[in-house]
């Protein structure tokens, strides 16, 4: 490594609190009390509302929240036209944000703004800019994100904090498993993130399983990370072949698309380890939240995010543990700060305490799919992929499907080409019967508004891996486009 590179790395971990910690508590809530604590010591304001701090309580780390939220929301009307624009015309201050409830007075930030003027949304000169990023476009259009120094070191230093929450030290290395993403990698940011750390990483974005399971012997892989469907892919054409427990892993990170728990159940009995899901997206800085070994949500950085579930159709906030449209906020970005922004993901929130160690930290509940992914059929069901995940990928030998949505007549056809691994004897007849299973499919083939669903078997390992394809294509001319988004 190069001197100059080396006297960056070395004055870049003077700043990361993550390195420092020598609590009993799990390593990213001690993280989080941390910066909590910093501010008491910072902020005249918080520590007259707080009285100071001896211990982080949860009514503290929501005061801490509605703290940061009103000073960001004061930084993104003095830098952003965006926000300075949209909070004059609703008549909302800062000041204004005292509770809660509260919340519900500040508008949401809708991604298509996002999209078409990002520079809108910038509240630093391009000068200050260290990385910008553009989304994968996954939902249709491509947004841009820009981060300064200091947003950078806080996600290193958050990742940091979040590996070491699920067993890895320094003697560990991860293995980034991300295929190439157009405009998108988060491989990029981990290994840099590793590095920074003080933390072993090696990158491998081959779909090669043999130089996969290399990669791992030669640098003596024990926690991995990677796109969830690759993950499981590679583990249902490896698990053969190769003896898998034999690694020794200790975690198995999926991250950036859902986690059925068919797939989990697959991967833990072949590699023998926890399989964990992982929640981020490019807009709040790709690492927001992770799961515990409890399995029951994703504990979330809720010192730099702020979360809400709303009802996508009133705005207005839901109960605990009541499936809704995922809004985050961002408490402590520079470059593209964003305030209520509707992620489209439906999800829960799940108050603490959690069945781990976690205390004071809140969960977000697995997402249980995107509000733009839907689409209908029949006479008004709602299908999307992780209604089918749960059901098709937890049949033996079944390694991914697609499906194409046509219509013959007044009645929808679904064709499901699913890719199966080893012997097909009897595989068409378990996929057909799984579906039926499903309201969705079961109720408007009883009243004739579908037609039986037409199953194309594949050879498992024949179909080219797309890293986050489009999993349901609809060709019909006029079906009920209001689907996307209701």
């Amino acid at each position: 490594m190069p001197l100059l590179q080396k006297v960056k790395i070395a004055i870049a971990r003077r700043r990361l609190t993550s390195l420092n910690m020598k609590g009993d508590a799990n390593p990213l809530e001690e993280w989080i009390h941390g910066k909590v604590r910093a501010e008491v010591k910072n902020s005249r304001e918080f520590r007259e509302a707080t009285g100071g701090l001896e211990r982080v309580s949860r009514d503290d780390l929501r005061e801490f929240q509605l703290h940061r939220l009103r000073r960001q929301m004061a930084y993104v009307i003095e830098n952003s036209y965006y926000y300075k624009k949209k909070y004059e015309a609703a008549g909302i201050r800062p000041e204004d944000i005292r509770t809660w409830e509260d919340l519900e007075r500040i508008p949401l930030t809708d991604p298509a703004d996002l999209a078409a003027e990002p520079l809108t949304f910038l509240c630093v000169s391009q000068s200050k800019v260290m990385r910008a990023f553009t989304t994968s476009g996954t939902s249709g259009t491509r947004k841009r994100l820009f981060y300064t120094q200091n947003d950078v070191l806080n996600i290193v230093d958050s990742i940091s904090a979040a590996l070491r929450s699920v067993g890895m030290s320094g003697k560990d290395n991860l293995q980034i498993m991300f295929p190439a993403v157009s405009a998108w990698d988060p491989g990029l940011m981990l290994d840099g993130a590793c590095k920074v750390a003080g933390l072993n990483s090696t990158v491998c974005s081959s779909v090669d399983v043999d130089e996969q399971i290399r990669t791992m012997r030669e640098n003596d892989t024990k926690v991995m990370i990677g796109l969830t469907s690759f993950l499981y892919r590679i583990t249902l054409l490896a698990r053969d072949r190769y003896d898998l427990k034999g690694f020794g892993m200790k975690a198995i990170i999926c991250s950036a698309e859902p986690l059925p728990e068919a797939m989990r159940r697959e991967m833990r009995a072949a590699w023998g380890c926890k399989i964990l899901s992982q929640y981020g997206m490019t807009e709040m800085g790709l690492a927001t939240a992770i799961e515990c070994e409890a399995a029951d949500g994703l504990h979330m950085n809720e010192a730099d995010f702020l979360a809400e579930v709303i009802d996508p159709q009133t705005g207005k906030h839901l109960p605990d543990r009541t499936p809704g449209e995922l809004v985050f906020t961002s408490l402590s970005m520079e470059g593209t700060p964003l305030i209520r922004y509707r992620t489209r993901d439906i999800s829960f929130l799940i108050e603490p305490p959690c069945n781990c160690d976690f205390v004071t930290i809140g969960k977000m509940g697995k997402v249980q799919g995107r509000m733009d992914a839907q689409t209908k059929i029949g006479y008004g069901q709602k299908i999307f992929p992780v209604l089918f995940d749960e059901v098709l990928l937890s049949i033996s030998g079944v390694m991914s499907y697609r499906l194409t949505l046509d219509r013959e007549g007044y009645r929808d056809l679904l064709t499901f080409t699913v890719e199966v691994q080893g012997d097909h004897d009897g595989a068409k007849e378990r996929v057909l019967e799984a579906l039926k299973g499903l309201d969705e499919i079961r109720e408007p083939l009883e009243n004739d508004l579908i037609l039986e669903p037409v199953i194309e078997l594949v050879e498992g390992g024949s179909v080219a891996f797309a890293p986050k394809s489009k999993v349901i294509e609809d060709r019909r001319k006029n079906y009920d486009r209001q689907a996307k988004g209701s």
